[in-house]
């Protein structure tokens, strides 16, 4: 039997999402084939490492839009997306209550996840976005052995995120895990097809940014939901390079060549300034005075990007000014 009608290619579908970085994730596999202890919803999220979890909302958005798919004579597969936080557990806190919970990321991340697997796939390619949690993506006509190799493209793009240059930096580890299913090699129905893409096949995890800086982090208070960050100077910071407020990162020992043009030689020299990361309209620079608004702007209107300015070792910046571009 033919395959029913598709809807148009090249489009991704949003929810509207009220989901804030403290939100506990709750999310559970797409099928209730996969078992989970009946008190998983209450206590933590499903183990990542062996499951891709999604929001029921997200579930059922991928349904409707596959119920147009099914019954099909043709090859089908989807991959499913999912970011959780783990909790910064104090020291101070009892062992007992030493728990590290999961927590929902800023929608912000997901789009930079995104914009990386997007590098990866067909602009045909349809995309189930759930703001701040995952995303699915439905490879109409594609094959088990088809979607591995498209896994394995997405993957290597995603994994190309750093801590220190997400925008902005990582606080907290971070995972992103994926999982895919084809059908009809996963089987001979649209619930044995959700029960394989729930499995986990691929997982990158992202700690929190490298500085020389140390941050302390309170916990999630029950009655406001907020998380409360405080930045402790370590003893060994360098007054003169680090500013009170700004992340520290560590600058390679050579800047991307992609990026030079970005920022003329002769102004990196004035500002004493280099750019190190860039994703979409913002652009990483590192700065000797990364609180110097006057220089922030300035770089802000030859470049026309959002900049978002770093501190880090003067000598190592220094450096790579001292190699002409």
């Amino acid at each position: 039997m033919n395959s029913k009608r598709r809807d148009m290619p090249g489009r991704s579908f949003f929810m509207p999402s009220n989901i804030s970085q403290a939100e506990r994730c709750h999310c559970l596999p797409l099928s209730s084939l996969q078992a989970v202890h009946p008190q998983a919803q209450d206590e933590e999220c499903v183990d990542i490492e062996k499951i891709t979890p999604a929001t029921p909302a997200l579930n059922a958005m991928l349904r409707a839009r596959l119920a147009s798919f099914f019954p099909s004579s043709t090859s089908l597969s989807l991959l499913l997306l999912h970011i959780s936080q783990l909790e910064h557990i104090s020291l101070s806190q009892p062992t007992t209550f030493n728990k590290r919970q999961r927590y929902h990321a800023p929608p912000s991340f997901l789009e930079q996840v995104l914009a990386n697997v997007r590098r990866a796939i067909r602009s045909s390619e349809q995309i189930l976005v759930d703001e701040g949690v995952g995303a699915a993506i439905i490879f109409p006509d594609v094959d088990q052995q088809g979607i591995s190799k498209i896994l394995e493209r997405i993957y290597h793009s995603v994994s190309l995120l750093q801590a220190e240059t997400v925008i902005p930096p990582l606080k907290y580890e971070t995972d992103v895990v994926m999982g895919t299913g084809s059908y009809p090699e996963a089987g001979g129905s649209l619930e044995h097809l959700l029960h394989h893409v729930s499995v986990t096949t691929r997982r990158f995890t992202l700690p929190p940014a490298i500085t020389t800086q140390q941050w302390a982090i309170d916990t999630i208070q029950p009655d406001t939901e907020e998380l409360t960050i405080a930045r402790v100077p370590n003893i060994h910071d360098n007054a003169s390079s680090i500013s009170l407020g700004v992340p520290f990162m560590q600058l390679p020992s050579q800047l991307p060549a992609r990026l030079k043009h970005l920022i003329p030689y002769d102004i990196a020299l004035q500002l004493r300034c280099a750019p190190v990361g860039r994703d979409h309209h913002y652009l990483t620079v590192a700065m000797a005075e990364p609180s110097n608004s006057a220089s922030i702007h300035y770089l802000a209107e030859i470049t026309g990007l959002t900049i978002f300015p770093v501190s880090c070792d003067i000598s190592v910046l220094n450096t790579l000014l001292a190699n002409q571009w």
